[in-house]
């Protein structure tokens, strides 16, 4: 897994995305650090848990205030994904992928 992750940021580094002109604050190469060390890291922590606890057992008080922020394109919801299989689902992410 690491040679994989290491593979697609040189591809990353290289050829940058479609948001490389408009990014200008992007910290280029992901670093894992404890999140008791690092505020930022906190952060992401809990968007990550109001995102999981909202996807799988419909707790919407944390996602809700996160949801706004996930990126778009135009009024399709680009930042996040809830992988579902071959269930339907109804959900707000969902609906608008």
């Amino acid at each position: 897994m690491a040679r994989r992750l290491t593979d697609l940021m040189r591809v990353f580094h290289e050829r940058g995305t479609r948001w490389t002109d408009q990014i200008r604050f992007l910290v280029e190469t992901p670093l894992f650090a404890d999140s008791q060390l690092t505020s930022l890291v906190q952060v992401a922590d809990v968007c990550a848990y109001a995102a999981r606890r909202f996807c799988e057992k419909g707790e919407a008080e944390l996602f809700n205030l996160i949801f706004p922020r996930f990126h778009q394109a135009g009024t399709r919801l680009v930042g996040v994904r809830h992988y579902t299989g071959r269930r339907q689902c109804t959900c707000q992410i969902c609906l608008r992928h």
